[in-house]
């Protein structure tokens, strides 16, 4: 079978490449690992992963119409920066300079590592371009990774398809369809620096605290997603007046089968509005966000959002358009991006993967600020990524006594009230 080496941009890529030159729009997963290996085995797991997943090799780069595709660079290795660390939370504060290190989309590959060395510790951290990946895509390159590390590897997968290939959209219509001038005279040179970093803050709940809001959400009649989402919304609550817009992106890689692949696989989402004089209870508000995202990955509103993007850029927008497009209709206070549980062996060969954090992005939109959620070991892993301006505040501190308090066990408040 003959190996596909380009493919057109759909709509909702090519959208993230279009606003991806007038802001960073990456974004970043973390594996937080107990145990160490020669920088040379992290970098033949990196060139094995490559091999596997053909988005990580590709380049940007504009056809004889003028329009992006993706071409495929072989010769472009994964690029891998080794710091020796010292203090915990190094890491962290480097990452905050990552989050402002842009993509050159012209230039392959679209994805960069960093491997933060410790005694006996390692942190590796995986940077994409996000046109090419999402916060789950990025999950699947560090198991592939980590496998690769103990001599396990998977099977090449082919080109994904875009999102508007699963559609009854015409097909190699963007192939076709030109960028502005104005685009290609920007495309053409390295994105304009960020100058200021933005800030990272990370917390992890307790397996039993985990544990206690998977089960208590699911006997309320809601989900951990709606439980997060209110307890985020009540703790934004002390630093924002009223309503609370939070957006929650949709996943469609299930829905369509995309499978394991590396592809961006974001069916849209819905910015859901808490208004909390209207209501106040922590469950009611856990069950309105679970109404609210009723049907969000849906077969018919992942096409529905497709083919709106698809039409947006066949309206010709441009970089610019893209990004007042999104500051009006994407306009939110927080976006809260969950990647789910991950279904990872925790010890593999020498190494045992205590956390995954991410996705780690800045949005651009005013005062907006991610909560990039994971699940892992048993424990709901929470990264909050803010403006540079903005004071930080005990966001996930917040969320984490709010959810001690709202998610006893339903026994131990049945005892408490018998006394």
């Amino acid at each position: 079978m003959k190996t596909q080496t380009r493919r057109p941009l759909g709509g909702f890529e090519r959208f993230f490449w279009l606003l991806d030159q007038q802001r960073p729009v990456h974004f970043t997963m973390v594996a937080e690992i107990t145990g160490t290996l020669p920088v040379t085995a992290w970098e033949n797991a990196l060139a094995d992963v490559q091999q596997l997943h053909p988005l990580l090799s590709v380049s940007i780069n504009l056809n004889e119409n003028n329009s992006p595709e993706f071409v495929s660079q072989p010769g472009a290795t994964i690029p891998l920066r080794i710091v020796k660390a010292t203090s915990e939370t190094e890491w962290v504060a480097d990452l905050e300079h990552e989050a402002i290190n842009r993509f050159h989309a012209a230039s392959a590959p679209l994805i960069r590592a960093v491997l933060y060395e410790y005694q006996n510790k390692s942190v590796i951290a995986l940077i994409a371009h996000h046109s090419i990946a999402d916060g789950r895509s990025l999950s699947f390159v560090i198991r592939d990774l980590l496998n690769a590390t103990n001599g396990k590897h998977a099977e090449p997968y082919a080109m994904p398809p875009s999102l508007d290939d699963y559609t009854d959209l015409p097909k190699n219509t963007l192939s076709q369809f030109p960028a502005s001038d104005a685009d290609v005279a920007l495309f053409s040179q390295q994105p304009q620096a960020v100058k200021t970093t933005p800030q990272i803050q990370l917390l992890q709940l307790s397996p039993e605290l985990s544990s206690q809001v998977i089960k208590r959400s699911k006997q309320e009649g809601t989900t951990v997603q709606g439980a997060l989402m209110a307890a985020l919304a009540l703790a934004g609550k002390a630093w924002k007046s009223q309503p609370i817009r939070l957006f929650s992106p949709s996943s469609a890689r299930e829905t369509l089968g995309a499978g394991e692949t590396i592809c961006l696989s974001i069916g849209g989402g819905r910015i859901v509005p808490f208004d909390m004089e209207r209501i106040s209870d922590f469950w009611d508000i856990a069950r309105y966000a679970k109404e609210s995202l009723a049907g969000v990955s849906s077969k018919e509103e992942i096409f529905g959002f497709a083919k709106a993007v698809f039409g947006l850029i066949t309206s010709g927008i441009n970089a610019e358009g893209t990004v007042q497009f999104a500051d009006t209709a994407l306009a939110n206070e927080y976006m809260i991006t969950n990647v789910g549980a991950l279904p990872f062996e925790s010890t593999i060969g020498k190494l045992k993967l205590d956390a995954v954090w991410g996705p780690i992005t800045i949005t651009g939109y005013e005062c907006s600020q991610t909560v990039g959620i994971t699940s892992i070991n048993g424990s709901i892993n929470m990264a909050l990524t803010s403006p540079s301006h903005m004071q930080v505040k005990p966001v996930l501190e917040f969320m984490e006594q709010i959810l001690s308090m709202e998610c006893i066990p339903l026994n131990s408040l049945s005892q408490e009230q018998s006394f």
